[in-house]
Formats: structure tokens, sequence, C-alpha cells
């Protein structure tokens, strides 16, 4: 297994170099055929939104290349690299840590952050006039993967509709999933500028089977069996079910006199979010029962904002390439918040500001801060972020840059009060301090980092399955680099990382990395493109944080170490105009690895595995 680590290894180390070597002679865009066959064709453009700290635009081409068709879930994408429970839409954790956090209230992050959407992961496109995507993915053990996506300009308004949907049945005892994820944004400004408003709405849904993962893996591994449906699992009764709404509504006036002359913008937000959670299971007839009874654990938490704020940083609007200029906004949010299960309510009230500072044409420095300043249960909760980058090139998106972001606040409200029919705890805890320092350098699509993360009273569910806060402070330090290598027809997409901490606070692998490599062959005067690929994950062992499908939550363990596993997928794609095909085959490997295909402990990934798929684009 060692020699294996090590070939690995050198494969990415040799990847690495031949990028810093060949960079700036490598053509890294490439020029979809579709644009010579199809007169109707029609550029499309996207910005992903935020919704209260919006910023200038920053606009860049839809992906209408083949390299990335076959990886269409999100937990396959070289991207991302997380350990999950062995089925596409169940939980999962990325093992590359980052500490990101918004102001307002959270009771719990839900366990599905590539799969459930928010504001911020909204599109906004810029067209002529209608583009279209519809994507559908068949596997033979039962999965089933459906996206469709619309957008539409037409007289001043811009229309969105995105939808995304997993079926599958999972080759375990009790282990389907039933996942929704839906989206739709309008909007409008009039001819002069003055009004315009932004409205969309996001749902989420999951109906999910909980098996709890396998009850003895040693006979998984060594035991094998017909069929995976013979091994015995955890929990055979437990099911989870979840639906998320979240509306947003943003008005916004420009303010300009007679004279033209511009003084900002005047805008009012508000966002309404509603999580409903339940979760079922069955307990054991013991001596007081004489049966099986059911266990329910119902939830609802609702939130809304609203918010007042100036800025003189048009929405919805393209940033502009000027040598300087000082962009600010500022205001203030108050958020209410209720638990309707325990009957409990929170008022908090924040301030925030946000700049974006460019000197010299080369230098632009960003910053933000937020604060709550009433609350009764978030008090003293600061949020601060610096970015200052510098431009070697804008062309070619080559920039250097350093950071500081630094967290003080209170750890989600489940962790401090619980009472549920499982788990009962009232625990106050300090606020956490998370800081991280970075510096990076971006070459189009080339990305190179370092993070360094100083954690203290770092929040966690450890082993006991009871929420702890840290003694010891951590310091983490984090070496990442994502590479998409081109030469020709020939294509490699590593993600490569290292981490390591300094003590106990979180647990993460040393070494974690996804290498994509492809050939395109192109037939028929590059009318039909074929594409022979492979995809790889590995990573150094570690004690993976386990899942509590009872709290909708991973917790600390030091029982099971999982890792040193090597995940290979094969692919084959073919494009025929706007329309691509593809053939997957995954994970191929288990049996010559001591079936050791595991990410989250007790959760084997799938075995081997097939997949077709159809990906269709509309510009008209």
């Amino acid at each position: 297994m060692k020699k294996n680590l090590i070939c690995f290894l050198i494969t990415f180390a040799l990847c690495f170099n031949s990028v810093l070597l060949n960079a700036q002679y490598t053509a890294i865009h490439e020029i979809d055929s579709v644009m010579d066959l199809s007169p109707n064709y029609l550029p499309t453009y996207y910005a992903n939104l935020c919704f209260i700290d919006f910023m200038p635009l920053i606009f860049k081409p839809i992906d209408t290349t083949m390299h990335t068709t076959h990886l269409f879930n999100p937990l396959l994408k070289v991207e991302n690299i997380y350990q999950n429970l062995g089925i596409n839409g169940q939980a999962h954790k990325s093992m590359i840590f980052d500490f990101k956090k918004e102001m307002g209230f959270v009771y719990l992050q839900l366990p599905y952050p590539l799969y459930f959407k928010k504001q911020t992961d909204l599109k906004f496109y810029k067209m002529q006039t209608t583009y279209s995507r519809i994507a559908y993915t068949f596997s033979f053990f039962k999965e089933n993967e459906l996206y469709a996506e619309f957008s539409k300009y037409m007289k001043g308004a811009t229309v969105v509709a995105n939808i995304y949907s997993t079926v599958t049945e999972g080759s375990f005892v009790h282990q389907a999933t039933r996942n929704f994820c839906g989206d739709f944004l309008i909007h409008y400004e009039l001819p002069s500028s003055v009004y315009g408003f932004r409205a969309s709405y996001i749902i989420n849904h999951l109906a999910n089977q909980e098996n709890g993962g396998l009850a003895d893996v040693e006979a998984y591994q060594k035991e094998r069996k017909d069929n995976n449906a013979g091994y015995e699992i955890r929990t055979p009764n437990a099911t989870s079910k979840i639906t998320t709404h979240d509306f947003a509504l943003q008005n916004y006036v420009n303010l300009i006199n007679k004279n033209n002359k511009y003084f900002g913008i005047l805008a009012h937000d508000v966002q309404f979010t509603q999580a409903n959670i339940i979760y079922k299971d069955k307990i054991e007839p013991t001596d007081e029962l004489d049966d099986w009874a059911e266990s329910v654990d119902s939830l609802r938490v609702n939130n809304i904002k609203n918010v007042i704020q100036w800025s003189n940083i048009k929405p919805f609007k393209e940033g502009k390439n000027s040598r300087n200029f000082f962009k600010v906004a500022g205001g203030i949010m108050h958020e209410y918040a209720e638990i309707k299960n325990i009957r409990t309510h929170f008022n908090v009230l924040y301030l925030f500001g946000r700049t974006h500072i460019r000197l010299f044409s080369v230098m632009d420095i960003f910053g933000k801060i937020s604060s709550s300043v009433v609350s009764n249960y978030s008090t003293n909760d600061l949020f601060t972020n610096l970015k200052v980058s510098w431009a070697i090139n804008r062309e070619n998106k080559h920039e250097i840059g350093i950071g500081a972001d630094f967290y003080r606040s209170a750890p989600d409200y489940f962790l401090q009060n619980m009472n549920n029919a499982r788990f009962h705890w009232t625990t106050p805890m300090k606020a956490q301090n998370i800081c991280q320092l970075n510096s990076y350098w971006n070459f189009q699509n080339y990305n190179i980092s370092v993070n360094y993360f100083h954690l203290n009273n770092f929040v966690f569910i450890s082993e006991s399955l009871t929420p702890t806060q840290s003694v010891d402070n951590g310091n983490l330090i984090q070496f990442s680099a994502f590479i998409p290598f081109r030469y020709k027809n020939f294509g490699i997409s590593s993600n490569i990382n290292f981490q390591y901490c300094s003590k106990d606070v979180v647990h993460v692998p040393f070494f974690a990395g996804k290498l994509s490599v492809f050939y395109v062959f192109e037939l028929l005067k590059k009318r039909l493109k074929i594409q022979i690929g492979s995809d790889l994950m590995y990573h150094t062992p570690f004690y993976a944080d386990g899942y509590l499908p009872t709290l909708h939550s991973f917790y600390r363990q030091r029982t099971q170490r999982n890792g040193d596993f090597i995940f290979w997928d094969a692919n084959l794609t073919v494009k025929i105009d706007r329309i691509n095909f593809f053939f997957r085959v995954g994970n191929l490997l288990p049996p010559l690895m001591n079936y050791n295909n595991f990410t989250t402990p007790n959760y084997p990934t799938k075995e081997f595995l097939m997949s077709l798929g159809l990906s269709w684009r509309f510009f008209d």
C-alpha cells in the first residue's frame, strides 16, 4: 500500500511541476465547436450572487466543454474532497478544514452543503435571449439524477429556475434516498435604473432512510456475501425527513439627482427561512415495553431577517476596470428566530459594513465587519474579513494576495441546548474564537494557497456523543493546490491538500487529493468528440468523524481509522453538437484493496457501479 501511495504522490508532483514550467505557454481556454456548428449559438455568462453583501458581478462563460460531464454528482467533482455515507444524497463533510460563518442565528448546520442550496449558491445569467440545460443520469444500482436549468432575459427582466433531484435505492439494507432542490429567481430594473428588485425562493427536501452504517465492519471486509443486503446494519428502522424554505426579497433605489449625479443606493432586504426536521426510529422491546415503540423527534426553526443599508455599489452591475475607486456599504440588520417545538425565540440586532478599495490599478483591498450589538443569545459576536490582492495581469486573472479572518461566535444553538427523545443537555459554552491567515496565487483556473488556523474554544460532539469545548488551542497549517493542466487534447485536473493540526482539536488527513486525467479524440472535422478518462481519490489514514443520524451531525471518534485506499473510476464521454453522452464505471478497486472503501466509519462507499448519462444545452 505504501508503494501505491508513493506512486500517487509522485504523479501529483509531476503534474504540479509541469504546470509551473509550462503554464505561460499553455492555452487554458478551449473554444467549443458548437460555436462553429450553430449560427444560433449565443454566448452565455453567469455570476454568483450574494444577497445582503451584494458586490459588483464578475461574469464568466458557462463551461460548454465535455471535460466534466461525467462528474455529474457534486461529490464526484475534483474540487470537492468529502467524507460521505457511501451513497448520493446523504450526509457529507469536507476533509479539507475550513471555517466560514455569516451573521445570524444558527440552530444546526445541516450536513448537506453540496445538495442543499442557500442564497449564496444562486446564479445570475447574462445573455441575449434564453439559455437552458437538461441532464439525466441512470446507474445500475437504481440511482437516478435529474438536473434542469433555465434562464431567460426579456424587457429588462431576468428569470432563472433550476431543479435538481436524486432518487437512489442503494445496495445495502435501508439506504434509500429521495432528494429534491429547486430555486427560482427574478430580477427587474426600470429603464431609468432608479428602482429595481430581486426576489428568490429555494426549497430543499430530503426523505432518507438512515441505516446507521454496518454493525460489523470486519464481517464486510472478510466474509463476502452474494450481495450487500446480507450485511447487518445498525438502525434498520430510522428515517429522516427534512424540508427547508428560503425566500428573499430585495428592493433598491438608486439615488440620482436631476443633474444625474449618483449618491449611491438605499436598499431594503427581507429574508424568511424555515427548517422542518423529523427523525423517526423504533425502540426495541424491553422489560417495560412488550412491543416496538416509535420514537419521533420533530423540530421547526423559523428565521426572519430585515436589513436596511446604504451603498455606493450598484447592485447587479459588472465591476468596472477603473484605476482607482472606493466602494463602501453599511447598514443594520434585525433578526427574529424561533424554535417552535420548545417555544423559544430570539431577537438579535447587527451592525455591518464592507468596503472594496482599488489603488494604483493593481492593488485591491476588501474589508468586511459585522457585530451583534443587541441580543438575547449571541451577545458580542464579531466577524471580520480582510483581503489584499495584487493584480499581475487582470486579463489572465493573474494575482497574488493575503487575507485574514476572525470569528468570535456562539456555538450552534443545539450544542448548548438539546431536549429530544434520545439526548438531553444544557451546556452553556464560551464563544469560539477562530482566526485564519492565508496567502494565495491565482492564474486563470490555477490556485495555490497556504492557510493557517488558530482554534480557540472550538466546539465539537465527542465520542461520548456529548457537546465538548476544547481546552487546548489548536493550530492547523494547510497547503492546497488546484491545477487544471491542459495540453492540446490531453488534460489533468488535480486537487492537492496537505494538513497538520498541532492538537487533538480537529481530525484531518495529512494528505488528501483528487486526480482526473483525460484525452479527447476529434473526429469528423471536430464535429464528433470522444473523451476517455480516469478519476482517482486518495487520502492518508486518519480518525475520520463518525456520523450520528439522530442529531444529523458528525462526531469525533478514535476507534476506526479510515483511508489508505485508492478510489478509481473510469469514464467515456461522447459529444455531438450540444449533446454529451457518458458512461462511467465507479470504484474498481475494493476487491484488490481488502474492501477498505470507507470515508466515514461504518459506511462503505459503493463498490462497482456503472452509470449512463446525458447532458443537453439549448441557447435559443
